[in-house]
């Protein structure tokens, strides 16, 4: 496809962005607009059940299999010819990304109702940033992207901040974080929701939360992870602001399915943690699983903070593979492993994600570090007939 032809390169200004919607015009659909650090994904997918009533479409990204995945309407994705069909927009000169978010720009057109779009890296310069949206989300901000966005949470958290408008915002920001985005709203002069103070949650048992919002909410996730009650808890109001009752939302919620998010397949559990606040949090939901042996394998970018990843893992009383992903991005696995070595961590080494499931590892089998990496192995596992979706 013409789309595979364009430059992946991350290029943080809107000029191209800003032309194309200019020409195109304003979409003619309730826009929400979720950015963050960890979560975003999650809280697309259980906003767009809830309102699965309606038209829906879902922008995310990235993709784990199929670039097709990242627009999709009701559950059903963009199809090649479709994608073909926008061969028109490379006289903007966009980048892979920006492309791609324009064709979801233009494919929502008169097909949906409400269309969800999730930035992809930062906010105040992300090829997203040039929606008007009806409701924005913050879900978080920790460290990532620094040579992007900024070495601290603060300079992240103003990027982050960055696609507030003029609608309400909710978030689930802490600390520093949530100062600069309260701060930004109040600029606006618009309503922010707070998870911890407006939106309560507590974990009442395995993959069961108690929500407190305008209305009190017993959920059983179909999702794994603790972080899943904060995930819940956004998605909860947001459909509360948009005037959703309180039996679609449980509904929409405990129907929710998002591969690579803590997904069993067999005895693997693959979870595409990416930085250390995300890699946290995948230990911390350990606890909802039982097994006697424990073996991690890990790929990652060259990006990431790999040593403070490692230093969460470290604890873990595990097998350590480290494995390479085919990405000219990735971090070789040598590399993984003279990191590990550092900080005490022991690494095998395999060439690919395949040659680590093939060791056959007894016990729980974590494939970790990237969505890329779950990609690749979610593909193998299929081949090996270990899933069947």
């Amino acid at each position: 496809m013409w789309i595979n032809d364009l430059s992946n390169d991350i290029k943080l200004d809107l000029k191209r962005m800003e032309k194309f919607i200019r020409d195109a015009g304003e979409p003619d659909y309730k826009i929400v607009h979720v950015g963050g650090t960890n979560g975003k994904g999650s809280v697309c997918q259980f906003l767009a059940n809830i309102l699965y009533d309606y038209r829906v479409g879902v922008y995310t990204s990235p993709h784990l299999e199929r670039v097709n995945e990242r627009i999709v309407i009701n559950g059903k994705e963009i199809n090649d010819e479709e994608i073909e069909s926008y061969e028109h927009l490379k006289k903007y000169g966009f980048t892979y990304f920006e492309a791609l978010t324009a064709i979801a720009i233009e494919y929502f057109k008169e097909k949906v109702d409400y269309a969800i779009f999730e930035v992809g890296m930062g906010g105040r310069l992300d090829a997203t940033n040039i929606l008007t949206p009806t409701l924005t989300i913050i879900t978080n901000v920790a460290l990532e992207h620094e040579m992007y966005l900024g070495s601290n949470i603060e300079a992240i958290a103003k990027e982050k901040a960055g696609i507030i408008k003029n609608a309400p915002v909710i978030t689930a920001c802490k600390g520093a974080a949530l100062k600069i985005i309260r701060q930004v709203a109040n600029q606006r002069n618009v309503e922010i929701y707070i998870v911890g103070e407006d939106i309560k949650w507590k974990k009442i048992g395995k993959r069961k939360f108690i929500i407190k919002s305008e209305d009190v909410y017993e959920i059983k996730s179909p999702l794994y992870g603790n972080f899943q009650g904060e995930n819940i808890a956004i998605a909860v109001k947001s459909a509360e602001i948009l005037g959703i009752d309180k039996e679609k939302i449980v509904e929409g919620i405990e129907r929710t399915r998002w591969p690579g998010r803590m997904e069993i397949i067999g005895n693997f559990l693959l979870d595409g943690c990416h930085n250390p606040h995300a890699v946290k949090a995948f230990v911390n939901s350990l606890e909802d699983f039982e097994y006697n042996d424990l073996t991690i394998i890990f790929g990652v970018m060259k990006d990431k903070n790999v040593e403070e990843m490692l230093k969460i893992l470290k604890p873990l009383n595990a097998t350590f593979i480290a494995t390479t992903i085919r990405n000219k991005r990735a971090l070789p696995a040598e590399k993984i492993a003279e990191i590990g070595k550092k900080i005490g961590i022991n690494f095998i080494v395999c060439e690919n994600v395949e040659e680590a499931i093939k060791m056959n590892k007894k016990g729980l089998v974590c494939i970790i570090g990237s969505l890329y990496l779950v990609g690749e192995a979610r593909r193998f596992l299929k081949h090996k007939s270990l899933m069947t979706c």
